[in-house]
């Protein structure tokens, strides 16, 4: 056995900082099984292979048009503007409130 050499295996930390990536992010996703790894004596272990692919997982490729593919935006708000009114400016609406105002007694109008 003297020409088989061994597959390199990187311990969580050493993963981690090769990606440049949390180790707790890497541990989370590998006990979600949403990468690729080797368990042994109980603990992660990566090969060159493993890394490879989880770069290749985690890939994003732009889209021809530049667009988000999937049709959503950053932002978690809907924007659908108000039509402008018969003299061409749009409406304004109120804000919506954030939280509903306690019922309770307790503040400085309360005693």
């Amino acid at each position: 056995m003297g020409n088989q050499r061994t597959q390199a295996l990187y311990t969580t930390a050493e993963a981690a900082e090769l990606l440049k990536v949390k180790k707790s992010w890497l541990e989370r996703q590998a006990a979600a099984r949403k990468i690729p790894f080797t368990m042994l004596g109980g603990a992660y272990r990566f090969t060159d292979g493993h890394l490879a692919a989880i770069i290749q997982i985690h890939e994003m490729m732009p889209s021809p048009s530049g667009r988000v593919r999937d049709g959503r935006s950053r932002s978690r708000r809907a924007r659908n503007p108000a039509p402008p009114a018969g003299n061409g400016v749009a409406a304004l609406h109120p804000r919506p409130r954030n939280h509903q105002p306690s019922t309770g007694t307790s503040g400085p109008s309360a005693a």
